[in-house]
This record gives structure tokens, sequence and C-alpha cells, in this order.
């Protein structure tokens, strides 16, 4: 049997019909661009600690680590201590590294300061249409978000609600990061929202069931699947891949990108990157074992 290429992995469509060059099984190798299989790249532990989340700036020059209770850089420069155990939850804007877990919050600038996000509530005066002057009461970041996201000029901060069932998405006036106003900057969300993705078009919303796309405007179901914890969304150009329950997608438009060929356990938290590397350039996702795969032999 002569094989001139391999197209990848396929352990969805029943071996005797895929035709030549599919693997149904393709542990530690990767499949090149032109159709052959090396194998892939090892590992070696380079650090040692109690981490739940790192992460590292878009421009690949900074990574924090929350080590128990401290956050830290990667060469040990303590910035902050004493924090809770919950989730670390990230985002950045304008080389600033915003961090949240819904109890512990702030803003990490280029030079490692650290800057309170959460601060006392604000009065605005402004003057009104009748010449008077008016006091608008704003609040800062709430307690108990947690995913963040920058969108469209505008902090976004989600707080699910469990007894609803239901997640409020609250949004800061326009570069006003700190400033929310919480009698009308906000969309609620049905589910447990786990990720916050930022697209040109719209804000990409991951719950624990669907997937959604808000505008600005509307909020429209994109999937009726959703997506696993963690900070596994990557921009590849204009578009945004991210990790699901039933593998990666894409949007927008969205595309479920591997349903066809690959079904494995989606992991109970993941974490993702755009990889480029000899030439080529993938999706990374590493997944913390657990979960069923949805369509698999």
């Amino acid at each position: 049997m002569d094989i001139r290429a391999f197209k990848g992995l396929n352990n969805v469509t029943d071996p005797l019909r895929t035709g030549t060059g599919w693997l149904t099984v393709a542990d530690n190798v990767n499949i090149t661009d032109s159709g052959s299989i090396a194998v892939r790249e090892g590992y070696s532990r380079t650090k040692t600690g109690s981490f739940s989340s790192v992460y590292a700036t878009k421009d690949f020059q900074r990574l924090y680590l929350v080590d128990g209770t401290i956050l830290k850089t990667v060469d040990d420069v303590v910035l902050v201590s004493g924090l809770s155990l919950n989730t670390m939850y990230w985002a950045e804007i304008n080389d600033q590294v915003f961090f949240n877990n819904g109890v512990d919050s702030g803003i990490i600038y280029p030079d490692n300061r650290v800057e309170a996000w959460r601060r006392p509530i604000t009065v605005n005066k402004f003057i009104g249409a009748d010449g008077k002057e008016l006091e608008a009461l704003l609040d800062p970041l709430p307690l108990g978000t947690d995913v963040i996201q920058f969108w469209k000029g505008r902090a976004y901060a989600a707080q699910y609600m469990p007894s609803e069932d239901q997640t409020v998405i609250w949004f800061s006036l326009p570069l006003g990061f700190h400033l929310f106003s919480l009698d009308s900057d906000y969309i609620v969300v049905p589910g447990h929202v786990r990720m916050l993705a930022p697209h040109d078009d719209a804000l990409i919303i991951g719950t624990n069931a669907k997937v959604f796309a808000y505008d600005g405007a509307k909020l429209d179901e994109l999937a009726d699947y959703g997506v696993v914890p963690g900070q596994h969304w990557a921009l590849d150009d204009k578009r945004v891949i991210f990790w699901t329950l039933r593998g990666a997608c894409e949007a927008l438009p969205f595309k479920n990108l591997t349903e066809k060929s690959v079904s494995v356990a989606p992991g109970i938290q993941a974490g993702g990157t755009i990889v480029r590397q000899g030439g080529q350039k993938r999706y990374l996702v590493a997944l913390q074992q657990g979960g069923s795969a949805f369509n698999s032999l």
C-alpha cells in the first residue's frame, strides 16, 4: 500500500471507510504540512510549585504565576501575597495585565508595579442640559466576578448567579476600566460563563452549555454546547480559536474545526495558544484530564 501523505487523526469515522492516510491513533507525533509524520518535541520540568494559574503577555516577554496564595513573576519576584485560592483570570490591554478572582484583583504594569483595580466608589460630576451640576454615582469592579476581558474600549467581568443559573456580565465605562454603572451597564447570559474572548465583530461568550456572540446590542447563539473552563482562547489574525466540549472551534463565523474527524475527552480545565514553529502554525491546547468524548468510535 502506497501512502503518499498522512492526512491526520480520525477516530470518528469507521477505519474501513476512511481510506488510506488517516490515523486512528496519533500519540506524541506531529503531522507536517507536507503530510509526513514527525515525533513531537519533548518537554522538561523547569519549575515546581502549587501553580493554579499562569499568564504570558501577548509579546511573550513576561510570565506571571499564581503559586498557592502568591502572585509572582517567573523568576520568583513576589508581586502580591495573601491571595485567596479562587481561580485567577487574566486580561491584557495597553501592555497592562489585569487579574481577578472574585476577591483579589489588580493591574500589573510593564515594570511589574501592581496597582489596585477595585477602587473606592467614585462620584462623577457633570453639567446637565439645564446647566445644573449633577452627580452620577459609579461603582468599582463588583466583588464575586471572575472571568474578565476587554472589548471595544470597555472592561467586561462575569458574575455567576447559581440560584438563577445565569451570569451577569458587567461592563465598564469606555476607557474607564475601574468605573462601572451597575444600574444599567450589564447583560445577562443563561448558564455559567467560562470564557470571554474578543473579536472585531463581537464578544465571544462561552458558558458551560452554549456559545454566544454579543455585538453590543444583541446576543446570538453560536453553538448548543459549551466550553471547558480555563484560558484557552487564542487570536489567529481576525479569528478566535477556543476549546469546547466538542473540540476546537473558531469564530466568527462560527465553525467546529475538529468534529468531523476527532473526538476526545474535553478535559475539566484547558489552556491554549497559537504556536508558530518550523514554518507551521498550530493551535496547541493542554488539558487537565477528564470529561467524556462526544462522538468517538
